[in-house]
């Protein structure tokens, strides 16, 4: 089990406090008390069933799916590419120039240079996947495919299966040892092992598998967080071709817990780990490249779709008395960052406080998750701007705690607040930058920094700003037509098609 982020020690603590060990090491000699009637047995067979009625529904699902769109997808499999993309898509219509959310215009830049390239469009809302796969198939040379027209029916029915299998096998191991926290941590595992997350995670090895085998492509690029659906994707890769070069694509921050990306599986490394790293900019390249040398990883510097050139030479204006609030794209994130902007503006009238959501969290939903909290306060805007730059002309700070998206508020010159919440885990993607961010714990500390913000001499801002733009700059940038050609000569294509 390789965890995306460590156990952090007050989780420990909880988990042996649960388990009625105290201090560091279990005491052996005890067996824990499992109540199996009362939690056990009952939380398995619901995991169980809902395992089994989660496969079938996908399964019925996919038959509907592919129903619709046979015609379009045997036309497309007729088609040959040598670059398959693999996105996430967070609005059911495609945009119209084409443009991706994560990935920009590359595929445009791809095919003028000959490369032919298929998107392979991911659905993260979860609508009406009929409707969403016949917005996201497209023909050549823009070419789209909803990524599900791929997978067989039969494929959830034998991943649930696999999930079955692994749950008891988890189980048993539990009857291998004495210590309770290893005891307590499996039986967990085994009820993860059938949650519809661990469904939609592995069945990207049958997609990508069978991707492979129709177009037998020279690389296969997707997103690279640290999340378990990516490995499973590139597993499925290099089951069938062992040859085709995976492409993990480091699009956002990466924080101190994200041992992923630093300090990745040794095991098993020709399937987990891609065999090219396309890194925002040189900071984050330097992160990775010590956990990445034994893997023989090529990292490249790639920069960022989303980045934009910000035509300014000084600090905001503080005279705006706005504040720009961008959480990450987690619903728990969301809520937590807005509660805590809604607090500080009823102490900070003055202040205008702007919400604006990730696109995996819209505003509805963000709305729902604090009824009534985001409408009632008067000097509480949320924000209906298309482009992030809008916002970040008209306001002079930014509060955050883990999105990206505080680096480039940075380059437009705007003071960033962290957000410390003691009881969460830190995500500061600025939490190495020498100058000018800021931390804050409660409204009342937050209007402290303002007031040092508005009362600071103007030279010293323009020296902490001008050294947090150095910082920024050198953890991204934008992508360059050079290093578009240079990622294409390490996979051999060398910016032509085969």
């Amino acid at each position: 089990m390789h965890l995306k982020h460590p156990v952090h020690p007050v989780q420990l603590l909880l988990l042996r406090e649960h388990l009625g060990v105290s201090g560091e090491t279990p005491d052996r000699t005890e067996r824990p008390r499992w109540v199996f009637t009362q939690w056990i047995r009952p939380r398995l067979l619901r995991r169980l069933g809902q395992c089994v009625i989660y496969a079938i529904y996908v399964s019925c699902r996919l038959v509907r799916l592919q129903i619709a769109l046979r015609r379009q997808v045997r036309a497309l499999r007729r088609q040959p590419f040598e670059v398959l993309i693999k996105t996430c898509c967070f609005e059911a219509e495609r945009p119209a120039d084409g443009s991706d959310f994560y990935f920009g215009d590359l595929q445009q830049r791809l095919v003028r240079r000959g490369v032919r390239t298929l998107l392979l469009s991911g659905n993260v809302r979860r609508g009406s996947w009929t409707a969403f796969g016949r917005a996201h198939l497209a023909a050549p040379p823009l070419a789209r495919l909803p990524e599900l027209a791929l997978l067989s029916p039969l494929a959830p029915l034998r991943l649930m299966l696999a999930q079955v299998r692994a749950a008891i096998r988890l189980r048993r191991r539990v009857r291998e040892t004495d210590d309770p926290l290893i005891k307590h941590i499996t039986l967990l595992a085994s009820h993860d092992c059938l949650a519809p997350d661990t469904t939609r995670a592995g069945l990207y090895c049958w997609v990508m598998k069978r991707a492979v085998q129709t177009w037998r492509p020279r690389a296969f690029v997707t997103l690279y967080e640290g999340h378990a659906w990516e490995a499973c994707a590139r597993w499925g890769v290099k089951a069938h071709d062992p040859s085709c070069q995976t492409v993990g694509y480091q699009h956002t921050a990466i924080f101190p817990e994200s041992l992923s990306l630093t300090s990745p599986s040794k095991a098993p490394t020709d399937r987990l780990v891609p065999d090219t790293i396309l890194a925002l900019g040189q900071i984050p390249l330097d992160f990775m490249a010590s956990g990445h040398a034994d893997h023989h990883v090529r990292l490249v510097r790639f920069g960022s779709f989303r980045y934009r050139h910000a035509n300014v030479d000084r600090p905001a204006d503080r005279t705006r008395r706005v504040i720009l609030v961008v959480p990450e794209g987690f619903a728990s994130e969301v809520k937590v960052l807005f509660e805590f902007a809604v607090a500080c503006a009823k102490r900070l009238p003055r202040y205008t406080f702007v919400l604006r959501c990730h696109p995996e969290v819209p505003m509805a939903v963000a709305v729902r998750l604090m009824p009534g909290a985001l409408t009632s306060q008067p000097n509480i805007e949320l924000s209906d701007r298309r482009l992030i730059e809008e916002d970040f002309a008209r306001s002079s700070a930014v509060l955050y705690r883990g999105s990206s998206t505080v680096l480039y508020a940075v380059l437009h010159g705007l003071l960033p607040l962290y957000v410390h919440m003691p009881t969460l885990l830190d995500r500061d993607p600025l939490y190495r930058m020498p100058a000018w961010r800021r931390r804050c714990v409660s409204p009342d500390h937050l209007a402290t920094q303002l007031a040092w913000h508005e009362q600071a001499p103007m030279e010293r801002l323009e020296e902490e700003w001008a050294r947090a733009v150095r910082y920024v700059t050198d953890y991204t940038g934008p992508v360059t037509d050079e290093q578009i050609d240079a990622w294409l000569t390490t996979v051999g294509l060398n910016g032509s098609a085969r």
